[in-house]
C-alpha cells in the first residue's frame, strides 16, 4: 500500500469511528458472544486502499456499538446460526445464513442464459442493496435471489390476486401488518396501494434499457423514477414496488421469523438447530415461513421436526423447493456480476437509502456521503467495485450513526 495513501486511510477511519462512539465490541451483531469471527479472515482481489483498511481492521458482524441501537432483549446466539461451508458458495447446498467475514469479496455468480425459463437481470442498484440486506442480516444472497425469481420471475410490476406486491410480493394486507407490529417505526413513512390482482402499467417504470444497461430478455420492470412517490403519473404506488424497499423488508421479515422461533419457542430450539444443522434445512424452513406464515411453519417444524415439509400445503412444499433450487443454480453459475461504482453512483444509492427511513430518524445523510467520500474516495479513487469494495462500503455507511445499525424486531412481535 502506498504509505500516503496509507495515513490518510488511518485518519479517516479514525474520523470515522470517532463519530460512531466505537467501544471494545466483541461479539456478532446477529450472532450472540460466541461468535468466532472477530474480523473479516480473508481479504481477497483487489479492495480499493480505504476497503482494504476496513477489512484488515473491522468486524462486518459488529454493526453498531452504542446502547441507542441495542435492543432489551439479547441476539441471537452464534450456536443458532449456522454458518460452516458457506464459502465458497456453490450448487450443493442452500444456506440460508451468510458469515460476511469469511471473505472481503461479495463474488455474486450470475447465470449465463435461462434458469427455469427466467434470464435474471440485476442493476448496480439492485446489486447493492442485495449485499446491503446480505451483509446486514446475515443472509445468503442466492436464497434471496431464488426468493425473488420464485415470487415474480424479477418484475417488480407484479401483483398478486393476494395483494403481494413487487419483486419480492409483499402484501399490502398481512405483510404490511407483520411488518408494522415488527418495525413500526423504520417503515412508518412507507405508502402502501390498495391493488389487488393487476399488474401495474409499464409506463411509469423507469426504461428497463436504461436501468439495466442492456434490454432484459424478460419483463423484469424497476420502478427509480421517484421513489418517494406514492403516486406516479395518477397511479397510486406502494413502497414496496420499489426494489429497494422490496428486498429490505423481504429481509426484515426473516429476521423476525428467526427470532420468533427462537424467543417464543424455546421448546423448538433443539429441534430447529437439528434442522438448521442439515442440508438446505434452513432455507427450506424460511422460505416455507415466508409463503405459508410463519406460525404455520413453527406448527410444522412442531408436528413433523425434519420432515415439516411434509405437514404443509403442496402450495407451500413446491415454493420453498423451487426457492432452493433457484438459489443452488445462482451458486452453480459461471459468469459474476462485476458492476462499479463512482461516487456519483454512491451518492444516489445513499439517495435511494435514506427513502425507506423515516424523517424523524434525523440522519445526516450528507454526513454519511462525507465519511464514504473520506474512506474512499479522497485519496483519488474513481470507482469501487462490487465484488471487492462493497462490503466495506455497506459496513461504513452502516456504522455511521446508531439509527444506520442493522433493525431489531420489536420485543412485542416476537
Amino acid at each position: 500500500m502506498n504509505p500516503s495513501k496509507s495515513l490518510f486511510v488511518v485518519l479517516a477511519l479514525f474520523f470515522l469511528l470517532s463519530s460512531c462512539d466505537w467501544g471494545d465490541f466483541t461479539f456478532g451483531l446477529l450472532g450472540g458472544d460466541d461468535s468466532d469471527n472477530d474480523q473479516v479472515a480473508d481479504i481477497e482481489g483487489s479492495p480499493s486502499a480505504g476497503a482494504e483498511e476496513i477489512y484488515q481492521s473491522s468486524n462486518l458482524n459488529d454493526l453498531c456499538d452504542d446502547d441507542e441501537c441495542t435492543p432489551s432483549y439479547d441476539p441471537l446466539p452464534g450456536s443458532f446460526l449456522f454458518t460452516d461451508g458457506q464459502d465458497p458458495l456453490d450448487e450443493d447446498v442452500c444456506n440460508f445464513d451468510y458469515n460476511p467475514n469469511l471473505t472481503s469479496t461479495f463474488v455474486l455468480n450470475r447465470v449465463e442464459g435461462e434458469v427455469n425459463g427466467l434470464e435474471l437481470w440485476l442493476s448496480k442498484e439492485d446489486l447493492f442493496f442485495l449485499a446491503w440486506v446480505s451483509v446486514r442480516m446475515q443472509i445468503n444472497p442466492y436464497f434471496l435471489l431464488g426468493v425473488l425469481s420464485q415470487e415474480s420471475a424479477g418484475n417488480c410490476a407484479a401483483v398478486s390476486s393476494s395483494n403481494a406486491e413487487g419483486c419480492f410480493q409483499i402484501t399490502n394486507t398481512f405483510g404490511r401488518a407483520q411488518l408494522d407490529d415488527s418495525y413500526e417505526e423504520r417503515i412508518e413513512e412507507w405508502h402502501w396501494s390498495d391493488r389487488s390482482g393487476d399488474y401495474y402499467p409499464d409506463d411509469i417504470f423507469i426504461d428497463p434499457e436504461t436501468y439495466f444497461e442492456e434490454a432484459p430478455p424478460s419483463d423484469q420492470f424497476r420502478i427509480t423514477t421517484d421513489p418517494t412517490a406514492d403516486t406516479i403519473e395518477g397511479e397510486e404506488v406502494s413502497s414496496v414496488v420499489n426494489f429497494t424497499n422490496g428486498v429490505i423488508a423481504a429481509g426484515l421479515y426473516y429476521k423476525w421469523q428467526e427470532y420468533l422461533l427462537y424467543y417464543s419457542y424455546e421448546d423448538l430450539r433443539d429441534t430447529a438447530e437439528e434442522l438448521f444443522e442439515s442440508e438446505d434445512g434452513k432455507s427450506l424452513w424460511q422460505a416455507s415461513a415466508y409463503n405459508g406464515g410463519a406460525y404455520g411453519a413453527v406448527n410444522a417444524l412442531l408436528a413433523g421436526g425434519e420432515d415439516f415439509l411434509d405437514e404443509l400445503s403442496d402450495e407451500t412444499q413446491n415454493y420453498a423447493e423451487m426457492v432452493v433450487t433457484y438459489c443452488k443454480e445462482y451458486q452453480a453459475g459461471t459468469s459474476t456480476y462485476s458492476d462499479s461504482y463512482t461516487e456519483d453512483d454512491v451518492e444516489w444509492i445513499i439517495d435511494l437509502l435514506s427513502y425507506t427511513y423515516p424523517d424523524d430518524y434525523d440522519i445526516d445523510w450528507d454526513g454519511v456521503k462525507d465519511d464514504v467520500h473520506q474512506v474512499f474516495f479522497a485519496d483519488g479513487t474513481t470507482e469501487l467495485t462490487f465484488v471487492d469494495d462493497v462490503k466495506a462500503l455497506v459496513y461504513v455507511i452502516s456504522t455511521f450513526v446508531p439509527d444506520l445499525a442493522p433493525e431489531w424486531p420489536d420485543e412485542d412481535s416476537i
